[in-house]
């Protein structure tokens, strides 16, 4: 019978980054294997790979939570991303195994989840063999530092000649541990379960996310427009968003149009209460800026590009109401808190509340300003994770959604690279979603695997591109001219692939206006890109 319990660790851990020590675990004298086994653990090889796309950036910040055998009682292995691990013990000669387990932490404070589950698994006949599938006990929202045991007991022993632990790494999972006992003298049953799919070929290859995709809604290159705060980086004007609609060569002439979507995004520092939302909004929605300045801009480069009646695709945000924030402010004349009640632990409905009023409230103002050069083709969810660990998290997902297609529009996202849920896109209700490389953020240490990694995971999980562009300096110069040439090897031109461009804030722009020819450069670059 499968066995779960977790020991709450209050003792204070030397952890230094991420943490490396802890208790040991208590042992229940139920858990125990039977005084006739042996250790097998000390007569294998054991070995770990990575389930998902190797990348250098994450086995670089986990080398440091390598230095002891996962076999240890006292030290903690760290794994970083990556997909998932699988720990392999591999004997020389068949076993009889009765019991296998594996300690885990969490460290809510430090980063440190559980995995979801834990899969153990045999080899026999030439494949893999799924023996039991062990989720956490332990939610994961418990902020409390714990430890749990995940493991596999078999009165009759199977027999085996390797076995195999199986879990998903999503941020960071520490684990320490690893006990196999029985014998080498039995002979236990020969498992017969289904056979198990690498998690590394899970995913079924759809493509990459391609502008005449249905869901694509017609977004071929996507800028990304931060406002709300900031001063002149986060206001636009009619002059701010020319030079972004459409190509102006170096001699000031318009050559052919530029990004065909508009994505408005509040920048990260907007509370998040009524009041600073109906600023956001005030904001947005500003006479000369913002949304009524890119509708002037289409206006004037309509006739520049001798293009009339064109509307510039415009998509709008959903903020992320976090579950734990004390007053939210006063909706419909009822104050909203999202601490939880006994009613409503994880705040979900007050959290929907504060949505619905959101979305409503953006919508209504959207109608009312009656944009003629612009069309609203989707509200994007602005948070850039699916945070596994949260409260309501998944039951915010499916209220996004809902909300959204209610008013006949999609749900679009941009989750960063590795980010939790992030490739599950779909079963989250999402309609599209666009892979945020992170390349150029890796600054020195960028590598270029990243890029196609990247691809890779479009490709496999029907995905868009970010495209990043985080400075105008020399270093960061020479990664983004990497990164487009890179895409544009691959096959990943602009006219086969959506894109969603990230520049800061106004960073194309300022190359635009350089006088420096080497900054002046990338958006003639970008332009190349997207034109060609």
């Amino acid at each position: 019978m499968k066995k779960k319990y977790f020991v709450p660790l209050t003792a204070t851990l030397a952890l230094g980054c991420m943490g490396l020590l802890g208790g040991l675990p208590v042992v229940h004298a139920d858990a125990i294997p039977p005084t006739t086994t042996q250790d097998l653990t000390s007569l294998g090889t054991i070995s770990t790979s990575v389930t998902g796309l190797s990348d250098l950036t994450f086995a670089k910040a986990e080398r440091k939570y390598q230095l002891h055998p996962i076999t240890d009682l006292l030290a903690w292995t760290g794994f970083c991303h990556q997909g998932g691990r699988d720990i392999t013990v591999q004997f020389a000669d068949p076993v009889d195994v009765q019991h296998i387990q594996i300690t885990m932490e969490q460290d809510p404070s430090q980063g440190i989840y559980y995995p979801n589950h834990v899969q153990f698994e045999v080899y026999e006949n030439g494949q893999w063999i799924s023996l039991e599938t062990q989720d956490t006990s332990i939610s994961t929202s418990n902020s409390s530092k714990t430890t749990e045991v995940f493991q596999f007991d078999s009165s009759t022993g199977v027999e085996t000649s390797q076995i195999r632990l199986n879990f998903p790494v999503n941020v960071f999972v520490f684990a320490r541990g690893l006990d196999v006992t029985g014998s080498t003298t039995e002979t236990g049953t020969v498992p017969t379960s289904p056979v198990v799919s690498p998690a590394s070929s899970g995913s079924t290859s759809f493509g990459a996310l391609a502008p005449n995709s249905p869901n694509a809604h017609g977004i071929k290159n996507m800028l990304m427009v931060p406002t709300g705060s900031y001063g002149p980086l986060g206001t636009w004007f009619t002059g701010d968003f020319e030079p972004m609609l459409e190509y102006i060569n170096s001699t000031g002439q318009a050559v052919g149009p530029l990004f065909d979507t508009m994505l408005f995004a509040p920048f990260a520092n907007v509370q998040n209460t009524v009041d600073s939302w109906n600023a956001y909004l005030d904001d947005l929605f500003a006479n000369g800026q913002e949304l009524s300045a890119l509708n002037d801009a289409v206006g004037m480069t309509n006739q520049s590009l001798n293009r009339p009646g064109y509307q510039e695709k415009v998509i709008l945000s959903i903020p992320y109401f976090p579950y734990g924030m004390w007053n939210f402010g006063m909706v419909n004349g009822q104050p909203l808190n999202f601490i939880g009640t006994p009613a409503d632990p994880n705040a979900v409905e007050a959290r929907n509340t504060a949505m619905t009023w959101y979305v409503d409230t953006v919508l209504s103002r959207w109608q009312s300003a009656n944009y003629q050069n612009l069309q609203l083709v989707g509200l994007y969810w602005n948070h850039e994770q699916y945070s596994f660990n949260k409260p309501g998290e998944q039951q915010m997902f499916q209220d996004a959604e809902t909300l959204a297609h209610n008013h006949g529009l999609p749900l679009l996202w941009i989750p960063y690279y590795s980010a939790p849920g992030g490739t599950q896109w779909q079963s989250l209700g999402l309609d599209a979603a666009w892979i945020q490389p992170n390349y150029i953020e890796q600054g020195e240490n960028a590598d270029v695997n990243r890029i196609r990694n990247a691809e890779t995971l479009a490709k496999s999980h029907g995905m868009g591109v970010e495209i990043e562009l985080t400075g105008l300096d020399a270093p960061t110069r020479s990664l983004y001219q990497t990164f487009l040439n890179q895409l544009s090897t691959d096959g990943f031109d602009s006219g086969n692939v959506s894109y969603a461009f990230y520049d800061g804030s106004k960073l194309l722009l300022d190359a635009e206006q350089s006088g420096d020819p080497s900054q002046r450069s990338i958006y003639d670059e970008t332009a190349a890109f997207i034109m060609h």
